[in-house]
């Protein structure tokens, strides 16, 4: 009784030509019997499957003619002595094999090969970060390759990568008393890019801020040149950034030995910006507007 299960067994899966290797490849069955392949042509082939050749009856071969260019070429007995050959398939594309010594007599075959449906999935969505300067990160499902952009220049993130993985995302202190967000955008070939975000908190004051007259900038509104008086800062060194609505540094300059310094917006268009002073303990935001 269990011989005969064994077999019913055996004859299904030549039935059918298709056996599961795993969750996402499968073994197809070609029978090589006097002058045909059964079946001569399948059609559902994906990479990563495998086609299996099982000798029944004859002395043939099963041998590549037209395949892909990339992909690996074959030639096999198929006897008595060589009762089966497996070829994993790599490359998608259409593939077409012989039997060398009955190839007149139409003994051929050919099977289809689609490529691996891509998938892509990012975790979490959105990343919420404090105002100074760090990194955070991503988590990239995917059975495929993958490429990441940034739309901030004050946000960089992993270029690309393969499979799943992280993406490890920059991103600079925030100058702005606003939150600020940054879309990171993950493409795969053939798919919707999955869009994610980074929130920065805006900026505050330090708390070691003397008097909010501080720091002065005059003229405000400026047209084309102003200078910033660093008040009770004296003249300690100091990181003078100037920063737009966006968070792009327009300049950036290390001062010391004075309490003045000049700056010239001539080529910077309209609009609100904003100067950022760094000192030991000290961290000041002011906001000038340009009209010209």
């Amino acid at each position: 009784m269990k011989a005969k299960y064994t077999f019913l067994i055996i004859n299904a899966i030549l039935f059918t030509g298709i056996v599961p290797v795993s969750s996402y490849a499968a073994k197809h069955i070609i029978q090589v019997s006097n002058f045909v392949f059964t079946p001569a042509n399948i059609a559902n082939v994906a990479v990563g499957d495998t086609i299996r050749w099982v000798w029944v009856s004859g002395s043939h071969t099963t041998t590549s003619t037209t395949i892909p260019s990339t992909a690996t070429a074959w030639d096999q007995q198929m006897n008595s002595s060589s009762t089966s050959f497996e070829y994993k398939v790599s490359v998608a594309g259409n593939y077409n094999y012989v039997c060398t010594p009955h190839a007149a007599m139409g003994m051929d075959g050919s099977f289809m090969v689609t490529g691996v449906i891509p998938s892509l999935s990012v975790t979490p969505s959105n990343q919420t970060v404090t105002a100074s300067a760090g990194n955070t990160s991503f988590t990239v499902f995917s059975n495929s390759d993958w490429t990441v952009s940034s739309n901030k220049t004050w946000c960089t993130a992993t270029a690309s990568g393969s499979g799943n993985g992280s993406i490890n995302v920059v991103y600079e202190g925030n100058p702005l008393f606003t939150e600020r967000i940054a879309e990171i955008a993950i493409h795969v070939s053939g798919l919707p890019s999955e869009t994610v975000t980074v929130t920065q908190d805006g900026s505050t004051v330090s708390i070691n801020e003397k008097t909010p007259h501080q720091i002065q900038i005059f003229p405000n509104p400026v047209s084309d040149q102003f200078t910033i008086n660093t008040g009770e800062l004296g003249t300690q060194s100091l990181n003078i950034s100037l920063v737009d609505l966006s968070g792009r540094r327009m300049q950036t300059r290390n001062c010391s030995g004075s309490s003045e310094y000049r700056f010239d917006m001539g080529s910077a268009p309209e609009g609100i910006y904003f100067i950022r002073v760094t000192s030991t303990g000290e961290n000041i935001v002011r906001r000038f507007i340009v009209t010209h």
